[in-house]
């Protein structure tokens, strides 16, 4: 069986998901809907759900925050290197909690000791071989290697 090593990188650009932006905006309208039922202070609970549209629409779907993902390039080794809108590159490392099925791919990301990033995936982001090899390597590979690192 081959290993890890003979494997080529995979590089991961997410451009604009059509599904992402109905899910966000599906999941903050019945939020809304849900707070505007409420007895007492609603005005302020709207005001927050607002908010949070604005951040995810900006950050998540649009990708125009600094701090939101560009790239991601999953290396041979098994390690990641992501690459931020602002241009800043930082090693990652994949987070067991990482979630792969065919509509849906979540990548949980570590940045270190406390940080993290998720970088959700819809199945419109890429071509179908690109996702297929995708959620194969998460199947075979996984955070299979960061568990057998961790310190007991």
């Amino acid at each position: 069986m081959s290993s890890h090593r003979d494997r080529p990188p995979l590089l991961i650009e997410p451009g604009f998901s059509r599904r992402l932006a109905a899910f966000v905006l599906l999941t903050h309208a019945a939020a809304a809907a849900a707070v505007l039922v409420l007895p007492g202070a609603w005005r302020l609970l709207v005001l927050g759900v607002a908010t949070s549209l604005a951040h995810q629409l900006y950050a998540q779907v649009l990708r125009r925050a600094p701090w939101s993902i560009r790239s991601a390039l999953w290396q041979p080794d098994g390690t990641w290197r992501i690459t931020l809108v602002s241009g800043k590159e930082l090693d990652a490392t994949l987070s067991p909690s990482t979630f792969a099925s065919v509509p849906l791919v979540v990548l949980n990301l570590r940045l270190g000791r406390l940080r993290r990033r998720s970088l959700p995936l819809f199945s419109d982001v890429f071509d179908p071989e690109q996702h297929r090899r995708l959620r194969q390597r998460l199947r075979i590979e996984g955070a299979a290697r960061d568990q057998d690192a961790a310190p007991a």
